[in-house]
């Protein structure tokens, strides 16, 4: 759909999430920089207990005939200590199942082999830079190593593999050594996160609005390389996606700088680039649980909508309003103007961390910076005759 389009008539996850994320647990071994839930090594108190997980999973059962993924996240699930229960009443329920562990000793050849004799479909991965830059973002030692060794054994078990990595301006530069990490590992898909300062996470990480669309370009330039991408706080990719294709954007150092390091290392592209038409959004095909039950639209943007120890699920998501002036793209300022807005919207979640509106528009979205630009400008008053 092209950003001339009118809006649908119907929102296409208006019934179901496509993802549902649940925090299984605040406890984590590691100490990253970023971390959105600033987790610690033992879990918080009012952590949901076995019996609510397992009602949890029911409910997400109960958006049959589409059920969403659900996805064991923290801190680290391997702390959850009821875990490989939990997986097998998934797996009774015939929900699909994808894991997202830390890089710690517990993330070894046996705890993979259960996880595939569990029926788990996929597992995700976190690398964010080369070996010192990741280590230093996530506060120990040997993470790097861990997190490459986890993803080949994963591979090799049939799992599914994820490479997660966040874009901030500490780790921006290593963006090209990530890609071919994943190009020579045999991993297909890259979710790429754009930071949002929520947690330990810092505005100060931000890259600007025309860094991020020489990012975003550099990501496109990446699937010319076999590699499937995906971005979390970042739709307005499709748009640069499709100004790449008409040839009408202008991209500056840092796209050269990005792209003349993965061909070094990768060689010239091999296809065309390629990218899913459309995506999901925070309270648009998401869905959050926090490891005390509460719902949020989405792991990054901690707006609570009720709590599954009391709200169904299901009622959450179809009817919050929140979530239904999401999915209608009822948004403020700019991005509530722009023509894209159907195939894009913005980060929710970054908008929420700038200005406490879940509704409002995304500070580093190149062109909504633009468009605050000129009525910054069109309202400036005139530099007097001299």
């Amino acid at each position: 759909m092209s950003a001339q389009t009118p809006p649908p008539a119907q929102p296409r996850f208006a019934d179901h999430p496509v993802l549902l994320f649940w925090e299984t647990t605040r406890a984590c071994l590691l100490a990253c920089r970023h971390c959105r839930a600033s987790a610690q090594p033992d879990p918080l108190p009012g952590q949901l207990d076995r019996a609510e997980g397992i009602d949890l999973l029911f409910q997400a059962a109960e958006f049959a005939p589409h059920p969403p993924v659900v996805v064991f996240t923290g801190g680290d699930v391997l702390l959850r200590p009821d875990l490989e229960e939990l997986l097998a009443v998934a797996h009774s329920l015939r929900l699909v199942t994808a894991v997202s562990p830390s890089a710690t000793d517990r993330l070894n050849e046996r705890t993979l082999d259960r996880l595939a004799a569990l029926g788990v479909h996929g597992l995700s991965v976190s690398i964010d830079a080369g070996p010192e830059g990741h280590d230093r973002l996530r506060g120990v030692e040997g993470t790097h190593a861990r997190s490459v060794t986890a993803l080949r054994a994963a591979l090799a078990r049939g799992l599914v593999v994820q490479v997660n990595t966040v874009v901030m301006r500490s780790t921006v530069a290593d963006l090209p050594h990530v890609a071919a990490t994943l190009v020579g590992a045999g991993v297909r898909v890259w979710e790429v996160f754009f930071l949002v300062a929520t947690g330990r996470a810092l505005a100060s990480e931000y890259l600007t609005p025309a860094e991020v669309l020489d990012v975003c370009a550099f990501l496109v330039e990446s699937t010319r390389y076999g590699i499937e991408l995906r971005t979390v706080e970042a739709p307005f990719i499709r748009r640069v996606f499709e100004g790449m294709r008409e040839g009408t954007l202008v991209l500056g150092p840092l796209y050269d700088r990005l792209t003349a390091d993965l061909r070094d290392r990768l060689g010239p592209p091999r296809r065309p680039p390629h990218l899913a038409r459309a995506g999901t959004l925070d309270g648009d095909g998401i869905l959050f649980v926090a490891h005390d039950g509460t719902v949020h639209p989405g792991g990054l943007l901690p707006l609570p909508l009720g709590n599954v120890r009391s709200d169904r699920l299901v009622d959450v998501y179809r009817t919050h309003p929140v979530l239904q002036a999401i999915r209608a793209r009822a948004f403020h300022g700019p991005c509530g103007e722009c023509p894209a807005r159907f195939t894009c919207g913005g980060s929710r979640a970054r908008a929420y961390a700038a200005t406490g509106d879940p509704l409002g528009t995304d500070p580093l979205c190149p062109w909504a910076a633009a468009a605050q630009d000129t009525a910054v400008a069109a309202a400036a008053p005139a530099s007097p005759a001299g």
